[in-house]
């Protein structure tokens, strides 16, 4: 019984272990698809000009 007990435990935890780091996982690509989004915004908000320096 104890055996049983501790192989649900152990995949218990394994399986917790899994869905937290693919939660993480997921939640930064996330973070950074929204920054590359963000930033494609404000070059395209720019202008064509954006890149050139006045002299």
């Amino acid at each position: 019984m104890d055996d049983l007990l501790h192989k649900l435990v152990s995949g218990a935890i394994t399986g917790g272990l899994i869905a937290l780091v693919g939660g993480l996982s997921m939640a930064s690509r996330r973070r950074r698809a929204a920054r590359e989004q963000a930033a494609a915004a404000r070059s395209a908000d720019a202008g064509p000009d954006a890149g050139r320096q006045s002299r």
